[in-house]
């Protein structure tokens, strides 16, 4: 090989590593939260099929990559947990089947609580605190 070949092939391979280390998106599967970001700004979600990308307690307009912050149990203010979910039109932009695009509740379902903070049987109250959502709903794992 010749001399000034080997820098550029060292300059290839780096290229080469550095283009498999792009940050997956939110809505991604992974494994373990490295697989999400190796700086620690996105976290894998284990408890979902095939392991979620996210980024917990987002702030509102907050997350990336089309994303929406999504407040979880929002008709109780203290059980809320707020989670950056990828942004999808149909069915067919999440990763299906294990997966379905699901739709926000209106702040409303906040109010639909009874005296005792409970939701009536069947009813979630998942709000969005994006205000600059591009997207009309959340990739949602399928309930079992």
């Amino acid at each position: 090989m010749h001399r000034r070949a080997a820098p550029f092939m060292v300059l290839l391979a780096l290229a080469g590593v550095s283009a498999g280390a792009c940050k997956k998106k939110i809505g991604d599967s992974c494994s373990i939260s490295t697989d999400c970001s190796t700086t620690g700004d996105r976290q894998c979600d284990i408890s979902e099929a095939s392991g979620y990308c996210t980024q917990i307690n987002c702030d509102p307009n907050g997350c990336p990559d089309n994303a929406l912050c999504i407040g979880f149990e929002a008709h109780a203010p203290r059980l809320e947990r707020r989670y950056c979910m990828s942004g999808c039109t149909t069915d067919s932009d999440c990763r299906t089947p294990d997966y379905h695009c699901a739709h926000p509740d209106n702040r409303t379902c906040v109010n639909s609580a009874n005296d005792t903070g409970l939701l009536p049987p069947g009813q979630t109250c998942n709000v969005l605190v994006d205000t600059v959502a591009l997207s009309p709903g959340y990739c949602a794992p399928v309930a079992p």
